[in-house]
């Protein structure tokens, strides 16, 4: 076996050399920007804080329809997102409460800010994609579960011994699961989206928790109560509407935008998205709308059925401090009559902030036209 050669073995120890050095160099590198976008962010939310409270002391100084007055609403506009830089008000601690469930994931110590806007209008663009996916395997999903238990219904009063009913409610429960997903994954990515500056209303995460133990509670019934099946075919009936309402949600939003970009008006918060309003041109809304109050509507219509049907299940206080007698079917008929309530309350809580949200579009509308004219 040969010698090494010694010069060879110079040049391999220069090469180590140098890479340790670059290293190091760019350690030191990550460690100054860190450091300066720590000072940065600070700076930033200093600045947002004080020029905030001065465009507010400013706007109850100046007698409204003025020029000050429009010059301080543009200033606020600008504050609020229509500028270059986004929404400023998510570096303004008051402004920017986080929403609890970021706080139950990720911790009170994970900031969860994005500075750059094109990853902003990633964050969105990835947001409106799992929406759309969603709603397709929402509606797919409920569509094939929703004719499963008609069958086993039919061959149950064919007198056939083999409907598979137990097999499709365990698939029920399975899109229970996904569901309980679904709506988990939606508050965090709209918490998120909240903090970085989208105007999504409170109720819209927060209709999201309702939703969440609403599926919990499901969850937790038995399959072979009679009350549970009932009560299932008609939760799928809703499933199925709101799989095609945020389809054509995340259809008018993309129109939306792209209806922005085509005009120019390029400028609008990065991270505004749709809720459980939506948004498009008013001809695109004239169609939503209806389709909006229609879900909600059949949602509190359901949820009045699974509460009418099973309230007698409340009247006693068997099976609370001793076991229900066989053939009572207490426990599915008071997990219901409880999905029932959580139903009704979510439709008519849909259906307030919708019309709140359409009241704001329309006084925002008023407002632009009167700017122009």
């Amino acid at each position: 076996m040969a010698p090494p050669d010694p010069s060879e073995s110079i040049e391999l120890e220069v090469e180590c050399q140098q890479l340790l050095h670059k290293t190091r160099e760019l350690s030191e590198r990550a460690s100054s920007f860190g450091k300066t976008l720590q000072a940065q962010e600070e700076s930033l939310r200093d600045q947002a804080e004080a020029l905030n409270r001065e465009i507010q002391a400013k706007l109850a100084a100046v007698a409204p329809g003025t020029s000050s007055a429009a010059a301080l609403e543009t200033a606020r506009s600008i504050f609020n997102g229509n500028g270059p830089g986004g929404d400023l008000a998510k570096y303004v601690d008051s402004l920017s409460k986080r929403p609890v469930i970021l706080d139950w994931f990720h911790g009170t110590s994970i900031r969860v800010l994005i500075h750059r806007k094109d990853r902003a209008n990633k964050l969105k663009e990835e947001y409106r994609s799992f929406r759309s996916r969603c709603a397709v395997i929402m509606f797919s999903f409920a569509a094939v579960l929703q004719m499963g238990v008609k069958r086993s219904e039919l061959l149950r009063e064919a007198n056939e011994e083999l409907t598979l009913l137990p097999v499709v409610m365990v698939g029920v429960q399975f899109f229970l699961c996904w569901l309980l997903f679904f709506y988990t994954a939606t508050a965090l990515r709209e918490s998120v989206l909240k903090v970085n500056g989208s105007r999504i209303r409170p109720w819209w995460i927060q209709h999201h928790y309702w939703s969440m133990a609403t599926c919990v509670l499901m969850l937790s019934l038995p399959i072979d109560s009679p009350t549970v099946v009932g009560a299932c075919q008609l939760f799928l009936w809703w499933a199925m509407m709101q799989g095609v309402v945020m389809v054509m949600q995340n259809r008018y939003q993309r129109r939306r935008l792209y209806t922005k970009i085509a005009l120019g008006n390029v400028m609008s918060n990065s991270s505004d998205v749709i809720g459980g309003e939506s948004s498009g041109s008013s001809g695109q809304l004239y169609l939503l709308y209806p389709l909006l109050f229609a879900m909600q509507g059949l949602q509190f219509y359901i949820g009045i059925g699974m509460f009418s049907k099973t309230q007698w299940s409340w009247h006693s206080l068997e099976g609370f401090l001793d076991p229900e007698r066989p053939g009572t079917d207490l426990w599915g008929s008071r997990g219901v009559a409880l999905a029932g309530i959580m139903m009704m309350l979510m439709g008519i809580a849909n259906a307030w902030n919708t019309i709140e949200t359409i009241v704001v579009k329309g006084r925002r509308t008023g407002g632009l036209a009167r700017k122009r004219v």
